[in-house]
């Protein structure tokens, strides 16, 4: 259990380093992360999907984030990712699950962010 802040700040430790940390993975462990090693049908939602190792490949789902974009949805909705190359972190939190796996908020949220991130 946890929020999306928790979230954003478990992959920005990942990536970029927190509180004036260094990053949690050396750059070739974040590279491999960030690799698309597979495609194919999520077989519990049953999309298309890209997946990295232990992550999935979230530059492939999100065309404005770079190729090594990695994180991972959760089953009731939630969203995070980082990506090192724009220098993003973000978790999002849903409060109800969708019961037909749609949560069309993901791609305007995440678009609003990287915007205002990319904008200055």
């Amino acid at each position: 259990m946890g929020n999306a802040r928790a979230l954003a700040e478990m992959y920005a430790a990942l990536a970029f380093g927190l509180s004036g940390r260094p990053p949690l993975l050396e750059p070739a462990t974040l590279g491999e992360f960030a690799m698309l090693h597979s495609t194919g049908v999520d077989l519990v939602t049953g999309a298309a999907g890209q997946y990295a190792l232990g992550f999935q490949a979230k530059g492939a789902r999100y065309p404005f984030l770079s190729a090594n974009a990695f994180g991972h949805n959760g089953s009731a909705g939630s969203e995070a990712f980082a990506d090192p190359v724009s220098g993003i972190a973000f978790g999002y939190t849903r409060r109800r699950f969708s019961f037909d796996w749609s949560y069309p908020e993901h791609d305007r949220l995440a678009a609003a962010v990287h915007h205002a991130v990319t904008a200055s």
